[in-house]
């Protein structure tokens, strides 16, 4: 029998689903108490057929298997389809937390497009997100940062189509989700890194606690801050966009954010200074954001690098390109990077440099000595007029260009070898504009 509790949980998150009719249904599960109420409630909503379980299991605990087997067991007896999805190869040494997350989510992604789903459900509940504001408040982020999780956004694995991300049990406390767990007799698998203190995160969850106890800080007043922000960093986005536009900006086919620098000078207060940040952030290969006081003063007026990107002066124009020399190499022998071997298990598309999804030809895949690297990469001399261009990517056969991107072709007609060698055309499109307004998070 349904209690109150149990048919609120479910409306809400058929509410938030509503958009989202007879699209396919993919529910991150990882047998905590949280993922499997989801689950349970997802099931109780909408046709079993169109509901997709999705399990990953890092490789870092032991237990991670056999609360994979549980999950799977109980959607078996449900008729729910299940997947259990492994994150293989190296790990770091360091940042695995960071490291995991993203894997994960690349993981669940992934799944989601080879699987036909459109949206991802997490069980991301109102404890997770007062803990994440504490976490960027003590980084001292601001309003974007302190928004914290969001109910919905677009991500996507690599280069795959994007997925929606819903969160529909932001609202609810922990333990409001375990008794629902507990009354419904739900297969429950404990995490013991929960109450490991070595884990921020853990020390947190402590922190807020015996804060809540001493009603100095509790966790509703930490969503209802998150909640305010939200709406103040949708209209610094807002704001953003429309300066964007009063800056007489606009963005190459080679990646490049093009700003005036004269119209940049009559922005209101900082806001120069933040759409510079922004472009910076998208010019550059770096997935982390940059913040308006990470930009050095004098940044409309002279040559600056940061965060993986350049910013030139030429005349009123400002040019936010990525950054040649940490693409292509240093002079002083430093090497570059975002050289990507091609093989047959390479994908027909691929996220490259995280600023261009290139297609990569079927005869690339199936011969040896193709790798995908920067039109720059190795190249003779010094790159002048063919710098923007340098930065795009090309594709490299045997140490020579192989094809390159027709936008690169109209910069690099008059330049010698060995980037007029290059006869075919290599099909990329440019991620400058979804990065420019955090459009997507790619993983």
């Amino acid at each position: 029998m349904l209690t109150n509790n149990h048919t609120k949980l479910i409306e809400q998150v058929t509410q938030a689903l509503a958009h989202y009719r007879g699209e396919r249904l993919a529910v991150a599960v990882s047998g905590g108490a949280d993922s499997m109420v989801l689950l349970w409630a997802v099931a109780q909503a909408f046709p079993k057929e169109r509901i997709l379980a999705l399990t990953v299991d890092h490789g870092l605990r032991s237990q991670a298997a056999a609360e994979a087997a549980m999950v799977a067991d109980w959607c078996s007896g449900q008729g729910t389809e299940h997947l259990t999805l492994q994150w293989t190869g190296d790990k770091p040494s360091s940042g695995i937390q960071a490291a995991a997350r993203a894997a994960r989510y690349r993981l669940l992604a992934g799944a989601c497009n080879r699987q036909g789903a459109t949206v991802l459900l997490t069980a991301h509940h109102a404890d997770d997100q007062a803990e994440t504001v504490l976490a960027r408040l003590a980084r001292g982020s601001g309003a974007e940062g302190l928004a914290a999780m969001r109910p919905e956004r677009l991500i996507a694995a690599g280069a795959g189509a994007p997925v929606a991300l819903v969160r529909p049990l932001l609202s609810w406390r922990r333990s409001a989700l375990r008794n629902i767990a507990e009354t419904n007799d739900l297969p429950i698998a404990d995490d013991p890194s929960n109450d490991d203190p070595t884990y921020e995160r853990v020390r947190r969850r402590a922190f807020l606690a015996a804060a809540g106890v001493q009603d100095f800080l509790s966790v509703d007043a930490l969503n209802r801050t998150a909640t305010s922000l939200a709406e103040t960093a949708s209209l610094q986005e807002a704001q953003l966009d429309d300066a964007f536009r009063a800056a007489g900006g606009w963005v190459t086919g080679s990646g490049t954010v093009m700003l005036s620098r004269r119209r940049l000078a009559d922005l209101p207060g900082g806001l120069a200074y933040r759409l510079l940040a922004r472009a910076i952030e998208a010019a550059g290969g770096s997935d982390m954001p940059v913040s308006p006081t990470d930009v050095p003063k004098g940044g409309l007026e002279k040559t600056i690098t940061l965060a993986g990107a350049m910013c030139t002066v030429d005349g009123d124009d400002l040019i936010i390109m990525r950054e040649p020399a940490a693409l292509n190499g240093r002079a002083d022998g430093a090497g570059g990077g975002a050289v990507m071997p091609i093989n047959a298990d390479t994908p027909g598309r691929v996220l490259w440099d995280r600023r261009f999804i290139v297609a990569i030809p079927p005869t690339a895949r199936k011969q040896s000595g193709f790798s995908l690297g920067p039109i720059g990469f190795s190249a003779p001399g010094p790159v002048t007029r063919t710098r923007l261009a340098s930065t795009m990517p090309g594709l490299w056969h045997d140490g020579r260009l192989f094809a390159v991107p027709s936008y690169a072709k109209t910069m690099l007609w008059h330049a010698a070898a060995p980037w007029n060698e290059a006869r075919a055309d290599l099909h990329v499109e440019a991620l400058t504009e979804e990065r420019l307004f955090r459009r997507i998070i790619r993983f």
